[in-house]
């Protein structure tokens, strides 16, 4: 009989191109691929071929098929002279990488090498909404199923804090919540407020997210009261239990306090905005008070009122605290970067009867290329009430469009029968 001295087989998108097919078997002494930083080994384990066994062309197309449905190759080709086999791939573009968001059995290295073992050719990264997406979904309700739970998995895109895309796989159902917290190291005065603390955190969502949650949290309530050095250390998770329908996670950290610090300094160079006059009667904590940082926020908040007042909308105000140890004390120095002045653009009023406008436009308090003033214009209906009586009842929002290469604010007042009058 006569064999043909090769076979070559396109396979693209799922789709079988063959260009001879034959009946007749033979060795193939060497299998290779080619076109991937894939290892020949892990390929050839999910070829399920072995050098040196008798092939047939059904034998190479289903291997073939193997590779492709894995979803790491949008195209796959092979040629067989009867002693050689070699597999030409493409692989799939636009890799992305998986995140695991509740899966509190496993931290990210272990899980992502038990779903390997499970999902062939999986490393840590899958193309979006391929095959092997939905094979790593279904590795980890397997994975799940053999902890003794029976879980619903999904996937998503998602976008990292840096905006790194990526493919975020959660435990859906049951719940996956914080169980308990435990805080070591909590001093005597300070057992109340961190146990209400612990309190709060108990059913919440747990994730990601569960520790920087938590030390926020802790932080913003040890700094109330000066406590400026206080960290959170050693926090770590348990081994989850399933109970009344949900996962429930154990959490475990230490509190380190440190000494307690009362304001030295509250400091501002002024400017024609700020005098240092006009900053210290903004100031909202002073000498030997505790440097409690809301109050430092306060400061801050008030400063960029003021500048948006006139006009500098994108103003950054920072206050940088400089810590004394041996006296325990703190000097904050507060900057400004103003930034451009927006000034006022066009006008329009919705909603408005011609009485209505009329009575506005009489008394509405900017011109074009005036400065703009952001809280004139949101105090604007409390402050001229009395020459606005066609809007007696009526409220209003405000929505500015805020031209960044002329810093013009184009705004459109929109006017509401009932509500309140801001």
């Amino acid at each position: 009989m006569f064999l043909p001295r090769r076979w070559c087989v396109l396979l693209l998108s799922g789709a079988l191109l063959v260009s001879s097919a034959v009946a007749q078997k033979s060795t193939a002494e060497a299998i290779t691929f080619s076109g991937t930083t894939i290892s020949q080994r892990d390929l050839l384990a999910v070829t399920g071929l072995r050098p040196g066994v008798a092939l047939g062309q059904p034998d190479v197309q289903a291997a073939a098929q193997k590779l492709a449905d894995t979803g790491m190759f949008s195209g796959v080709q092979f040629s067989f002279d009867g002693v050689n086999l070699k597999y030409i791939l493409k692989p799939a573009e636009g890799l992305e990488p998986v995140a695991y968001t509740n899966f509190p059995w496993w931290d990210e290295k272990t899980l992502t090498a038990a779903v390997a073992a499970k999902v062939p050719l999986f490393h840590g990264e899958v193309p979006p909404e391929s095959a092997m997406q939905q094979h790593v979904a279904a590795a980890l309700t397997e994975l799940l199923a053999e902890k003794g739970v029976t879980a619903t998995v999904s996937d998503a895109p998602a976008t990292t804090l840096r905006g790194e895309k990526e493919i975020e796989y959660r435990i859906d159902a049951p719940p996956v919540e914080i169980g308990s917290v435990h805080l070591s190291d909590v001093s005597a005065a300070w057992a109340e407020p961190v146990l209400a603390v612990q309190k709060a955190e108990v059913g919440q969502d747990f994730d990601p997210a569960t520790e920087s949650t938590l030390a926020t949290a802790l932080r913003t309530m040890y700094h109330r009261q000066g406590y400026l050095e206080m960290t959170m250390t050693h926090y770590e998770h348990g081994e989850p239990q399933v109970l009344d329908g949900k996962i429930l996670v154990p959490v475990n950290a230490t509190v380190v306090e440190g000494p307690q610090y009362r304001v030295r300094t509250m400091a501002f160079a002024g400017d024609a905005v700020i005098t240092p006059e006009q900053f210290s009667k903004m100031a909202q904590l002073h000498m030997s008070d505790v440097a409690n940082e809301d109050l430092v926020h306060g400061t801050m908040a008030e400063m960029t009122q003021a500048y948006k007042s006139h006009g500098y909308l994108r103003v950054k105000v920072d206050a940088t605290p400089r810590l004394d140890a041996a006296t325990r004390t703190v000097d904050y120095a507060f900057s400004v970067v103003p930034g451009p002045v927006f000034t006022m653009g066009t006008l329009g009023l919705a909603n408005a009867s011609d009485v209505q406008r009329a009575e506005v436009m009489k008394v509405w308090p900017l011109r074009e290329g005036d400065v703009y003033d952001e809280g004139l214009v949101e105090q604007f209906l409390v402050r001229y009430k009395n020459q606005l009586h066609s809007l007696d009842g009526w409220s209003a929002s405000f929505k500015g469009y805020e031209h960044e290469d002329s810093h013009v604010v184009d705004l459109v007042v929109t006017f509401h029968q009932g509500g309140p009058l801001r």
